[in-house]
């Protein structure tokens, strides 16, 4: 038995040598990676020679392979396949207690914030070498320069500001991280399904042909492929894949009243084969059509407050806004700070468990937005347990510590030319005590029948939101835009379809009133948009019950709805493209002329229009690498004139 056991520990001990050293000389012919961490030491070595002198420096690289198809009304309006490869440094002079970006949050050379920072683009092809370097050396001194000065600013206001509340420093520890992922195989990167998706979109934004009523009916393809690379003086060393597929149907009509009414419908996968077939997209767009059409003759809300239900997906939008916000770290050393000072204590009720996990890749049956294994800091991924039985724990941090809170938990994110910052991935929320729906409902009318309403509020759908944490002097406020809002009246009638409402109200309030949860999560998946960029994230909830909401009425239009619809499909038998344009130009202007006017006003009497057909190419090259090549299909754009009166007037 003994014998057996230490032959099976080494037989393993040879298999894990094997994959070390696989992938050890993977790592070695990973010519950018080689060059990225030969150019930071030469760096390193240089600017020591300077008077301010770098304590820490990073690179890192994006090659980013994105293909996006959009069709609109059984057309594609967009194909592109697009790949480029950019790579940005970060530069900390002083020390961690006080340095460049003391007073500027994480910034890029472009400004304080990284407003517009966007890195430096980088050959396509590794066998480019001079050009690679060269374009890191001229990124890097750019990023040394800007870093330099805004040190010397941090310096002067250092000896003439108050003293700062948080007493932590600029920057924390991290461990040295060594992860490497092998390139994806070529099969993986699917880049030849352009064409298979321009035909499905096809198919199934013609659904949207059937209304007429519609301004927009698109559905929307991306798929991307990307691969980061991340060197530090530190010694770490990451190197990772990202493979996310995007599918989203949109659709819009004017109300009477000139309300804009949107609807969307998204669909998630890390590969495109995992993404719902055709017949289910063509059902869901239906079935939007005909929740437009209620919409359009729903009635508009009055600003209300009272009780109300949020669905699975309404609420993780809500807590996305109102709370994850709130958790990330470096929003906290300045501004509203508004759960700072509330670790430790209840800030929801005993059954609720808030966390955020970028490890986790699938949750109630659906893949995350928000998964990654290291951040763009180079710290590993961790769960962070932020609310406990209804108590505040722990807050999303990058390598910007917080008093109480010395250490990233591998939330440090950014895309893009901007330095990372705190900011959320998965975040899910859990109830111990979850609620039937028919219960939800019954605790909110028993709610509103107390507080003397009429109705109670169910929210089905929302479509974004924004929120400001009282930085910079603004309002510590949110605002959620909610689609799809039911009356739920007490008296027991069939629930009423309303629209143009606004969630609005300040977090500590709407907190103190969450109530209960139900017992199925759903999940909402999205990108969200901050000084560090655009960063894909997930929300998972349940249905929750709030005691007390507020909403106001959404601002008034002053468009009216079109006076002439969208024209019907007709059958094309042209096949020039020349032919099909002049042919749909001719039948516009012939239905303009006829039917183009408005309730008492005057007809035309000059139309004209005017559509350019076009494709782009495009292609650069530096010190003899290309980088960057792109062709885009053929594309049209046009003008319409439009004259009331006669010739003379």
């Amino acid at each position: 038995m003994l014998k057996i056991n230490h032959f099976t520990k080494l037989f393993f001990s040879g298999i894990l040598l094997l994959c070390f050293s696989g992938a050890f000389a993977q790592e070695q012919e990973d010519r950018l990676l080689q060059l990225m961490k030969r150019e930071l030491a030469y760096s390193m070595e240089q600017l020591k020679k300077q008077e301010s002198v770098p304590y820490y420096m990073n690179l890192r690289a994006m090659d980013d392979r994105t293909i996006t198809v959009v069709s609109s009304f059984g057309a594609v309006t967009t194909s592109n396949e697009n790949r480029m490869r950019t790579l940005v440094p970060q530069v900390r002079l002083g020390s961690p207690d006080l340095d460049n970006f003391k007073y500027n949050m994480q910034g890029g050379f472009a400004g304080p914030n990284a407003q517009g920072a966007r890195g430096v683009v980088l050959p396509l092809d590794d066998d480019a070498t001079d050009a690679i370097r060269e374009a890191i050396w001229r990124e890097t001194l750019k990023r040394y320069e800007f870093a330099r000065n805004m040190y010397d600013q941090a310096k002067t206001r250092a000896t003439v500001s108050v003293a700062d509340e948080d007493k932590a420093p600029c920057f924390s520890d991290a461990p040295m991280e060594r992860y490497y992922e092998a390139p994806l195989a070529a099969g993986r990167q699917k880049m030849d399904i352009k064409r298979a998706w321009e035909q499905r979109l096809n198919e199934v934004s013609a659904v949207f042909k059937a209304c007429p009523e519609l301004s927009e009916g698109s559905a929307s393809f991306s798929f991307q492929v990307l691969r980061t690379y991340f060197v530090n003086s530190e010694g770490s060393v990451v190197v990772q894949n990202r493979i996310a597929t995007r599918v989203m149907l949109m659709a819009s009509l004017k109300a009477a009243d000139g309300m804009e009414l949107p609807l969307n419908r998204d669909y998630f996968a890390y590969t495109p084969d995992d993404l719902p077939d055709n017949d289910r997209m063509i059902a869901d767009a239906r079935d939007m059509i005909n929740r437009l059409l209620a919409l359009r003759d729903a009635p508009v809300a009055d600003p209300y407050t009272g009780p109300a239900i949020l669905s699975g997906p309404a609420s993780g939008v809500f807590f996305h806004e109102i709370f994850g916000h709130r958790l990330e770290g470096h929003r906290l050393k300045s501004g509203g700070q508004t759960f700072k000072k509330m670790v430790g204590e209840q800030v929801l009720p005993v059954e609720f468990q808030v966390y955020c996990t970028p490890l986790l890749e699938r949750y109630a049956d659906t893949d995350l937005y928000g998964h990654y294994v290291y951040d763009d800091e180079g710290v590993k991924a961790h769960r962070v347990d932020n609310v406990v039985n209804g108590v505040l724990k722990e807050f999303l941090m990058s390598r910007v510590p917080l008093d109480g809170f010395p250490s990233s938990n591998g939330h440090g994110r950014t895309s893009g030319g901007g330095d990372p910052v705190s900011r959320q991935s998965n975040l899910i929320i859990e109830t111990t005590h979850a609620y039937t729906e028919d219960e939800l409902r019954a605790m909110l009318v028993a709610e509103a029948q107390k507080q003397g309403k009429e109705y109670g509020y169910y929210f089905r759908t929302v479509t974004s939101g924004f929120t400001y944490t009282g930085e910079g002097g603004s309002l510590n406020s949110f605002n959620v835009t909610p689609l799809e809002v039911y009356r739920v009246f007490v008296d027991g009638r069939p629930d009423q379809l309303v629209r143009g409402v606004d969630l609005i109200g300040t977090p500590l309030s709407m907190f103190s009133n969450i109530a209960a949860a139900g017992d199925k999560p759903s999940v909402f998946t999205g990108v969200c948009g901050a000084e560090s960029g655009w960063v894909p994230v997930t929300a998972s909830s349940p249905t929750i019950f709030v005691s007390k909401i507020e909403t106001q009425r959404r601002a008034q239009a002053r468009d009216i709805a079109p006076i002439l619809p969208s024209p019907k499909p007709e059958v094309v038998k042209e096949n020039n493209p020349d032919d099909v344009i002049f042919a749909a130009m001719r039948s516009e202007q012939e239905r303009n002329k006829a039917a183009l006017v408005l309730p008492n006003g005057p007809k035309p009497y000059y139309i004209s229009y005017t559509i350019a057909r076009y494709r782009h190419f495009q292609m650069a090259a530096s010190l003899g690498g290309l980088m960057l090549s792109n062709v885009s299909p053929w594309q049209m754009s046009g003008g319409t004139q439009v004259l009331l009166g006669d010739y003379q007037r």
